[in-house]
């Protein structure tokens, strides 16, 4: 798409990265729970956790990374913080608390890791609701920021903002309770996610959307307007396309690159048996149109699910390969997908630093350094950050965050790595630990 990169300069000329330089360079929860893979993988640990009953063999000792870290803690007057994105110029963006009138607000907020400004907070100026969809989102290089507000009929609608410029809808498809944008290429010209809605039984219907850029000139002036399309699902939202007796009917794209290319899940979730079914995805620009084909990725002989979560610009996807039944919870690990010989799809199931046959275990950003990150579960099921490269097969370390548990989302090509963490607060009856609310944090690890 050689249109992406002229218009990535267009962008550069209406002002969008000059705020960065400004800088110094129905049941809300419901629709969330399903509309981000966070909240599903959240849901899937909570109850593997309940479910499998761990031994006593000690996970071997993984040297931390010596790392440039910023404690950014949250937003000030606020509570809880977390960094889902970052930009090649070290702007980070996330979600967190914002003191208004009489309490606080979630709300989409960023924050410069470079310059006079380091470590100031911005926020978006809108609520984004109390819900879960707050783990969306992303930052593009030109320092447009995507993700979602609450809309007036109380659902989250996907939302794109320009920090001390203002922010505009994206939209929702066709009658859909609500709509969330997931992430959004370095050049600022496509955007992905998808639009939903809750069903009469209580499932959710998803539709997977990439927003693409088109400038418009007005009597010599540039205004930028985004058009929506919806992304094929290859017939395998039919009934036992894929699954017997399962229509996987909820899709999404979680990451995109500067080709064109988007990973994505297509997916379903039971609320009476409190299970899902997913398979992981990638939609490649179809050369001379505005259309999208769609292949599925492969999955693990052992494991009967996966889902792709984010894509750099060399084609490579990070994710998870997955598997859970009523009978035996049988864990998550990493994964990397990449081209083999320009033709089919490979995948890599990557190493975790415990060496346990559960727990679990995720990769959610990937660099173009070939650099992943995310987290690993150790014994007990406390998750830490860390990341992996795909140019050594058994290379796995724990990013120095602090904290007693934490998760990197993020990477970008300075290989800094954002996310949360969050600190032991006490212990319940059971000798359970209780976690404060997260805190921001961002690692540079070389």
């Amino acid at each position: 798409m050689k249109a992406v990169h002229r218009c990535f300069w267009v962008l550069l000329y209406l002002g969008f990265i000059s705020s960065i330089w400004a800088q110094d360079r129905g049941q809300i929860t419901r629709l969330a729970k399903h509309f981000t893979p966070q909240q599903r993988m959240a849901a899937l640990l909570s109850k593997s956790r309940m479910t499998t009953h761990p031994g006593s063999y000690r996970a071997p000792a993984n040297a931390p990374d010596k790392s440039r870290v910023w404690d950014l803690g949250v937003y000030p007057g606020g509570s809880a913080s977390a960094l889902q994105g970052v930009n090649d110029f070290g702007v980070a963006m996330g979600w967190g608390d914002v003191p208004i009138e009489g309490g606080t607000e979630t709300r989409m907020i960023g924050v410069p890791l470079f310059g006079s400004k380091v470590g100031q907070w911005f926020d978006s100026g809108l609520a984004a609701g109390e819900d879960d969809t707050a783990e969306a989102g992303g930052i593009s290089n030109t320092g447009m920021i995507v993700g979602n507000i609450m809309d007036s009929n109380g659902w989250p609608v996907a939302y794109a903002w320009i920090p001390n410029q203002g922010g505009f809808l994206l939209g929702k498809y066709a009658d859909d309770d609500g709509s969330i944008a997931i992430a959004i290429n370095h050049s600022g010209t496509l955007i992905v996610g998808n639009s939903g809605k809750l069903l009469e039984d209580g499932t959710v219907r998803a539709t997977p959307l990439v927003w693409t850029s088109k400038v418009i000139w007005n009597h010599g002036q540039p205004t930028l307007s985004w058009k929506m399309h919806v992304l094929p699902t290859g017939g395998w939202e039919k009934p036992g396309a894929v699954f017997d007796g399962i229509a996987l009917i909820a899709w999404g794209g979680e990451g995109v690159n500067d080709s064109g290319q988007i990973a994505g899940d297509g997916w379903f979730y039971d609320p009476v048996l409190d299970q899902y079914w997913e398979i992981a995805v990638v939609w490649t620009p179809i050369e001379g149109t505005k259309k999208w084909k769609i292949q599925r990725l492969p999955k693990s002989a052992d494991l009967a699910y996966n889902e792709a979560l984010a894509i750099n610009d060399l084609g490579e996807i990070a994710g998870d390969v997955w598997g859970f039944d009523s009978d035996k919870f049988q864990g998550a690990l990493p994964a990397l997908w990449s081209m083999r010989n320009g033709k089919t799809w490979s995948l890599r199931v990557l190493p975790t630093t415990s060496g346990l046959d559960y727990g679990w275990n995720v990769a959610w950003g990937i660099n173009e350094l070939g650099d992943l990150v995310g987290y690993c579960t150790d014994e007990n099921w406390i998750g830490k950050a860390t990341r992996w490269n795909t140019h050594n097969r058994g290379f796995v370390k724990n990013l120095e965050f602090p904290g007693d548990t934490s998760g990197a989302f993020a990477v970008n090509s300075q290989a800094i790595a954002v996310g949360y963490y969050q600190s032991i607060v006490s212990y319940d009856e059971d000798g359970n630990p209780i976690f404060g609310p997260p805190q921001a944090v961002a690692v540079q690890f070389r």
